[in-house]
């Protein structure tokens, strides 16, 4: 057998930030016995490496699963492993033994890891304020991932975690690299920063986070920094959201930055083979590092792993490889979503003294659209445990052969800006996805359950393995990684980004015609890469292959009334986005070929920053260009054959960009986003159980007392300054502490033991 090529295995690796000693162990998920209660966390194989000389010095299962280790949570530190792509067809993990055939003491393996931070340079622009981090390694010693960027103190650098080429023995000869991502520590540029009081006077204060001088990492003395003291530009090339930065409301009501900066960070890790013949073979996957999981026993409804599914396989299902696991594997994450959202508050129902919660989508459907606030569906009928209840017997209808009502329950993608009641109670509800509109599945979820709702009781299912008829490309999507716990795989990462957490994917998106570059949230072409369409600069992209890229809002302004377009100042043809993974399903198949896309003939002129058309004829002067759709996967030769791996392709987003439109620090937006589609991430409605009444009670995840009942986050308590409630400042300084994992629906207790255990 001859190696003919390599691949690297999983193909996107996901570490968790933590600052304890040792990673967390690897467990599995086991469905509960009538497949609706919580998912058990099982120990399960895990690989402990030592750390002087990088070699694995046993495989083990552990007795428990332990979180954290006191306060201080463990990191997922997953690996990274090589593959072997032989000429008889088979794919084996790349060992010393298939080394040793190849060349043995002639072959050499090499490393190289780039990642990058470059969240302040997605607002600034500024080049020098992108952080990246880039190590070759050829032994098996830890090696620093020290990002530097030319707006950081001279000798300074932001440390991004460190990667370690594990040592191949005889007991594990596999090559493979470790991953072990950054602790959670916010830096920033000095220890003094301004605030501002309620008359408007600034004042310079200690700063209570950049306590240590190790965190003092920026210039805010540098020629022409605008990071300390930014202030978004209010245009559309600002992140969506925006403002998603550490800061105050100065006197002007703006959101001003202290200069914050964190550890996240995303990029390739490439492997270079060079056989004792001297043929070189090349792979190369992706990494990221967020926050972990806080509900690890859940899954997200929406996840990175169905954007790579449909990205590979398409929005359409054949009805004669419909899975039934499959199908109530989306119905059971979405259960698993409601169950740890309060759904009385989402709705927009008073809570208490408060008569309008700051984090519900009423609210923001009044804010953008000025439709009048009025809850989702009656206040009486909505609570968690009804609406969990719907989950479940959907479910259970799904499994007698008896939902074909259930698809008819799921908001479309071209349902969006449709803010009627009636499209407003589609499924999932309450919950806001990255078009900033309520959320939507992939079109391929949405096919799947359709067609198990049409099969009926013929559908069966294939069970745990994966299919035998699907491509090789999706098992290697599938593949873990041995040892890698589920939080470091694209299961456990929300998709719907609104930024995100673990990736924006808008930013892969926005790349995926050959030659421009999109905004990530929007259709404005923010730069060209071939002069030939240079004119498109600054243009809005209006429709794909005839489909448009947008919707108008349209809904009743007052309860009752009719339904109407819903124009607001700075958007009068009450536009709404469509997002991009959902239209770019449409035209997927296209990848390599030309499509017609309509643009603006000329950029809009200031406050026509938005226009509408409902197809190709638009009331602006418009221009058709043809545009390659770029190909999303990797594609490389094997022997004369291309062959397509499962990396995402490196011209759709360089280091640090996968990430780059997300909160900075990542703590801004634990404490603020109003999304909830990430229950798995961020629990809301924690130690639920029936109140006398039938209906829940229990409390928020973000209080400091899980004990007292539920407490409504309201933006009129001085920009969510309400003490009983975990603060911004909180998160900064010490989020590990602050942080409860959640199993079961419980929060730890962290009293009198060492932390979260299973």
């Amino acid at each position: 057998m001859t190696i003919i090529g390599i691949s690297i295995l999983p193909p996107l690796a996901i570490g968790r930030l933590g600052s304890a000693t040792g990673p967390l162990e690897n467990y599995e998920l086991e469905l509960p016995a009538d497949g609706l209660g919580y998912r058990r966390i099982t120990p399960s194989e895990t690989l402990y490496v030592d750390p002087k000389n990088g070699a694995i010095k046993r495989a083990a299962i552990p007795t428990t699963i332990q979180f954290r280790t006191g306060d201080k949570i463990r990191p997922v530190a997953p690996f990274i492993e090589v593959f072997a792509h032989l000429d008889n067809g088979e794919l084996q993990p790349l060992t010393l033994s298939l080394l040793a055939a190849e060349g043995g003491e002639d072959v050499k393996v090499r490393w190289d890891v780039t990642v990058g931070n470059i969240k302040v340079f997605r607002r600034t622009d500024d080049p020098r304020d992108k952080a990246i981090a880039s190590v070759v390694i050829e032994d098996h010693a830890p090696h620093a991932l020290e990002a530097s960027a030319d707006n950081f103190i001279q000798g300074k650098t932001l440390p991004l975690g460190h990667v370690q080429y594990i040592r191949p023995t005889k007991a594990f000869p596999e090559i493979r690299l470790r991953f072990t991502p950054a602790h959670g520590i916010v830096y920033g540029a000095k220890h003094m920063r301004t605030e501002v009081n309620e008359f408007g006077v600034r004042t310079d204060k200690e700063d209570p986070i950049l306590r240590s001088e190790a965190q003092i990492i920026y210039n805010a003395e540098a020629a022409g920094q605008r990071w300390v003291g930014w202030v978004d530009k209010g245009s559309a090339t600002d992140t969506n959201p925006g403002a998603i930065y550490a800061g105050f409301e100065n006197s002007d009501g703006n959101h001003e930055s202290w200069g914050y900066l964190d550890d996240e960070c995303d990029g390739t890790v490439a492997v270079t083979v060079t056989l004792g013949d001297g043929r070189q073979l090349s792979a190369y996957g992706r990494i990221s590092a967020g926050p972990p999981n806080f509900a690890p026993d859940g899954l997200p409804v929406r996840t990175v792993n169905d954007e790579l599914v449909q990205a590979l396989l398409g929005k359409d299902i054949d009805p004669a490889e419909v899975d039934l696991a499959e199908a109530e594997d989306i119905l059971r994450r979405a259960a698993e979503t409601i169950r740890q959202m309060n759904v009385a508050v989402m709705n927009g129902n008073p809570i208490g003294s408060v008569s309008v919660p700051a984090s519900a989508m009423p609210a923001q459907d009044a804010n953008d659209t000025h439709r009048v606030l009025q809850p989702v569906a009656a206040s009486g009928i909505v609570d968690t445990r009804s609406i969990l209840a719907l989950h479940h017997a959907a479910l259970a209808a799904l499994r007698a052969g008896s939902a074909p009502w259930f698809a008819d329950l799921l908001r479309k993608p071209e349902e969006i800006g449709d803010l009627s009641d009636a499209t407003r109670r589609k499924m999932p509800a309450l919950m806001r996805g990255a078009d900033a509109r309520y959320l939507t599945l992939t079109r391929r979820q949405i096919n799947t359950i359709a067609q198990a709702a049409a099969a009926g009781p013929f559908l069966t299912s294939r069970g745990e393995a994966t299919p035998r008829n699907l491509s090789a490309v999706r098992q290697h999507l599938a593949y873990r990684g041995r040892g890698n716990p589920p939080m470091s795989h694209p299961i456990s990462a929300i998709s719907n980004c609104f930024p995100g957490l673990e990736f924006d994917l808008r930013n892969m998106w926005r790349r995926m015609f050959r030659g421009i570059t999109l905004t990530e949230h929007s259709n404005l072409v923010r730069a060209v890469s071939d002069d030939k369409y240079s004119t498109l600069l600054g243009c809005r992209l209006l429709a794909i292959d005839g489909t448009p890229v947008m919707v108008q809002a349209t809904g009743p302004i007052y309860p009752g009334s009719r339904s109407q377009t819903l124009p607001v100042p700075g958007n009068p043809e009450a536009v709404a986005f469509m997002e991009w993974s959902n239209t770019f399903a449409l035209i997927q198949h296209q990848q390599g070929k030309m499509v017609p896309c309509v643009f603006t003939a000329v950029p809009p002129k200031e406050g026509m920053e938005i226009l509408w058309t409902r197809d190709a004829e638009a009331s602006v002067a418009v221009i058709t260009v043809e545009l390659e759709v770029e190909q999303i996967f990797d594609t490389t030769d094997m022997q004369g054959t291309p062959t397509m791996r499962a990396a995402l392709s490196r011209t759709l987003a360089e280091p640090g960009e996968m990430t780059q439109g997300l909160c900075s620090p990542w703590q801004n937006d634990y404490r603020e986003c109003a999304c909830y589609y990430w229950a798995a991430s961020r629990p809301d409605y924690v130690n639920v159980e029936p109140g006398p009444d039938g209906a829940s009670q229990g409390a928020m995840w973000m209080q400091k007392d899980h004990s007292k009942p539920y407490i409504p986050d309201r933006v009129s308590v001085g920009n969510r300054t309400d003490d009983r409630l975990v603060g911004y400042d909180d998160l900064f300084a010490a989020w590990e502490h602050h942080l409860r994992f959640v199993i079961g629906g419980r929060v730890e207790d962290l009293q009198g033991q060492g932390g979260a255990g299973i």
